[in-house]
């Protein structure tokens, strides 16, 4: 009866454990899952920004060849 018992205990303590580790990791993914949604909204806004900026970068496809510190024959 007494092993039966010693038995029971440390069932329920690893059961206390194992619920202890589960809720633990369900808070580190919650969080995780967080930050990635803050990032995904930081990079769509990035995005967003570059497209509205392409047009003032862009130069128009023109070639001005090699630049002037260039040594080499054109």
């Amino acid at each position: 009866m007494k092993e039966t018992k010693e038995r029971i205990t440390q069932l329920e303590e690893q059961l206390y454990f194992q619920d202890k580790t589960i809720t633990e990791l369900n808070e580190a993914l919650t969080s995780q899952q967080f930050q990635i949604d803050e990032i995904e909204k930081k990079m769509e806004a990035m995005i967003l920004r570059l497209r509205q900026l392409s047009p003032a970068l862009d130069d128009g496809g023109v070639d001005d060849g090699p630049p002037p510190h260039y040594g080499g024959n054109v």
